[in-house]
């Protein structure tokens, strides 16, 4: 726990320590960092860190691959209303559960990944070099599909997205590929120790294999992320049972057909009806809501001073969430930790890096000490 000792060092509150080192930051962050101070050091989050080694994880969910092309703005066509631009390059980046496996795999060093690839354009060669080497992965082909791909047009000077096109056939799986999934993960769930359902709606995880999940994971966490493919049909009320859940403002409101209600009883409906012991509500530049087991709904401020790229921060939020959930830590803990991963991934390009401990390390020293 915290330390009176400062070693020699000045003991600068919460806002000096904001304005010393993060600049960027808002007076809100100095305070809250304040509070925490009084609880928590930096040594206490190294140690839940050190804790997370041991868990056994089974991630499952949908792999999706984010295309990013950049190009420069031409201008208007002159024969039609389109924009027009110029391709100037490409990359590719591993998402979806792919991502979050990767982030899991930083911290965790037994990690096992379930997901569906594609048959035609499966990808798989390619994916196979973007994922820790320490994922024991198991891919299910789907018949006649792709792999889920979504091509994002971007301006390359601005990092500004003009368009997306999405390659993907969310059919249901066929019963025999159902059956193959689910084998292994009546196999695998009970053998871990945290089971992580990062579902985006595309077809990975159906309606059999969340009851499955409810019944077999040890400790399930679970986000429902409402995207472009699967928007209005898809949120937690699909889920019986989550230990750790993790939503967006947008995706609790979309629970609930509510654009301007308090969220504080949306979360305690939540987590009443699925059992949570944690729970947590991400609210872009306004922070984060965590709701403990007992009820109180704790305020988290962002810890945001750049934004990059907004895609993939949901994901390592929720990876890393996850694991702390698990482990019992603080809600206070809970949600800083998650809001300095946020603010660290919306400062890389798509998901071309995965947040590390030291990443995370190297952000809350000098706040915390």
């Amino acid at each position: 726990m915290n330390s009176s000792e400062n070693n020699g060092e000045p003991n600068l509150g919460g806002a000096a320590r904001v304005n010393q080192f993060h600049s960027g930051f808002s007076e809100n962050v100095g305070s809250f960092v304040d509070e925490l101070r009084g609880k928590f050091d930096a040594d206490d989050i190294s140690t839940l860190f050190d804790r997370m080694k041991d868990l056994r994880v089974l991630v499952i969910g949908d792999t999706i691959l984010d295309d990013y092309h950049f190009c420069r703005t031409l201008g208007t066509s002159s024969k039609d209303p389109a924009l027009a631009v110029q391709h100037e390059s490409r990359e590719m980046f591993a998402g979806g559960v792919l991502a979050v496996a990767n982030h899991v795999a930083n911290f965790a060093e037994n990690v096992k990944l379930v997901s569906v690839l594609g048959e035609t354009e499966s990808y798989r060669d390619f994916i196979e070099t973007k994922l820790n080497l320490a994922i024991a992965c198991n891919f299910i082909e789907k018949t006649g599909a792709p792999t889920t791909l979504k091509r994002r047009f971007i301006d390359g000077y601005f990092v500004n997205k003009l368009f997306e096109v999405y390659f993907m056939d969310d059919s249901p799986l066929s019963p025999e590929k159902e059956e193959e999934i689910s084998a292994i993960v009546e196999r695998e769930a009970r053998e871990c120790d945290l089971v992580i359902a990062a579902d985006f709606g595309h077809g990975a995880i159906t309606p059999t294999l969340r009851n499955q999940l409810s019944e077999v994971a040890p400790f399930l966490a679970v986000n429902t992320q409402a995207n472009a493919g699967n928007r209005g049909f898809h949120t937690i009320a699909k889920y019986a049972r989550a230990d750790f859940a993790s939503l967006s403002e947008g995706e609790i409101r979309l629970e609930f057909r509510d654009t301007r209600g308090e969220l504080s009883p949306m979360m305690e409906t939540v987590a009443e009806r699925l059992g949570t012991r944690a729970f947590i509500v991400t609210r872009g530049q306004n922070g984060c809501l965590v709701r403990a087991g007992d009820g109180a709904v704790l305020r988290v401020p962002s810890f945001t001073p750049r934004i990059i790229d907004r895609v993939g921060a949901g994901d390592a939020l929720f990876a890393i969430t996850s694991m702390a959930a698990r482990l019992g830590a603080e809600p206070e803990l809970i949600g800083f930790i998650g809001n300095v991963v946020g603010g660290l991934a919306v400062e890389v390009l798509g998901n071309r890096e995965s947040i590390d401990r030291r990443n995370i390390e190297e952000f809350i020293e000098p706040l915390l000490g």
